[in-house]
């Protein structure tokens, strides 16, 4: 059965709908529930564009077409048979494509588990010519205006060939339940969330990139060369220690600790604790496969209120923008008080 057209179907065999249309959830308290270096899969958010399905892994299948001397069709069975492995990753979400300024700090760091594609890709023989790897999603519905348009992105064939990519069947060593985009989905470490293309249903190699929406209308961000595709992650760092809005005591030594991140590793982290007029270079800890770096910096406050801000740059010297970007700047406020003030506020 051709799965484009299964899909399209609300009461298709094998694809249950859960939730039609856009669906997002976050964990309640934002970046400062990020406290631990996995995240859980509780505190992950979970966001899609037309609609949450399940699939039923006996039914499931991948079918891999276009630019290849065999085209095949690969059941869960077979995926799960091939070797498999491990990849530390931060996951985070590109933002609303509607807004793409708007930073939204959609953002964990999990452990992925699945087969490379690219083992997949070898089983089909890649012919001369190939430059881009279209990856389709099972879901269908309406976003934004763009109705009976399945969910299409597409990889230069250099990255989906690179030793990270894989189809992931787990998630922080379970099984990737449906919402995760189970039983099996794209994951590109390195990349914004978008690329990581959930309940994958088809593979088509191809000479040019997608034409479709997903691709073409939205997450293309206008630089002086043209548009660019939102692909790799940007440098960025939040504070999760001490939360926003939070008491310290003034006069001891306040711990301000968090995450920073790029596709190209993050070399440097710089934290301002005067409302960005001055910046002091933070600690921060290496990098794990493409996961996210901790970073700490020990300050001693006055009495009085105080923005704190954070930023980073990447191996490749990239920084961060202060406003209007997806990976704008991360600030918080904190209080600080007396020893005497925080003790007398603290319950009997």
């Amino acid at each position: 059965m051709d799965q484009r057209k299964q899909c399209k179907a609300p009461f298709a065999s094998g694809i249950t709908v859960t939730h039609k249309g856009y669906f997002l959830r976050i964990a309640d308290r934002g970046v400062q529930a990020l406290t631990e270096y996995v995240t859980d899969d509780d505190q992950l958010f979970v966001v899609t564009h037309m609609a949450l399905i399940e699939v039923d892994p006996q039914m499931w299948s991948l079918r891999v077409d276009g630019m290849v001397t065999n085209p095949i069709s690969i059941t869960l069975d077979e995926i799960l048979a091939l070797p498999r492995l491990d990849v530390h990753s931060v996951h985070e979400c590109a933002g609303s494509p509607l807004t793409p300024k708007v930073a939204k700090r959609r953002v964990g760091n999990v452990v992925w588990n699945g087969v490379r594609l690219s083992d997949v890709l070898d089983l089909c023989g890649i012919q001369p010519g190939a430059a881009y790897v279209w990856t389709e999603g099972l879901e269908w519905g309406e976003f934004a205006g763009i109705k009976d348009e399945a969910f299409v992105k597409d990889l230069p064939l250099h990255k989906a060939l690179a030793p990270e990519v894989l189809l992931a069947v787990a998630l922080n060593g379970k099984p990737l339940r449906a919402e995760r985009g189970g039983p099996v989905r794209l994951v590109v470490p390195g990349w914004y969330g978008t690329n990581s293309v959930k309940w994958v249903g088809k593979i088509t190699l191809a000479d040019r990139r997608a034409p479709g929406s997903y691709t073409t209308r939205f997450y293309n961000d206008p630089t002086p060369a043209g548009p660019r595709p939102v692909w790799d992650i940007a440098p960025e760092c939040v504070i999760v220690s001490p939360a926003d809005n939070s008491v310290v005591s003034a006069g001891e030594p306040t711990n301000i600790e968090g995450w920073a991140w790029s596709d190209a590793g993050v070399t440097r982290v710089e934290v301002s604790v005067d409302g960005g007029k001055n910046w002091k270079v933070a600690k921060h800890a290496g990098r794990r496969d493409f996961s996210w770096q901790h970073f700490s910096l020990s300050w001693i406050f006055r009495v009085g209120e105080h923005r704190i801000f954070c930023r980073c740059f990447d191996a490749r010297g990239v920084g961060q923008p202060v406003s209007s970007a997806r990976n704008e700047i991360h600030s918080i406020t904190i209080t600080a008080i007396s020893t005497a003030a925080t003790h007398n506020a603290m319950p009997s």
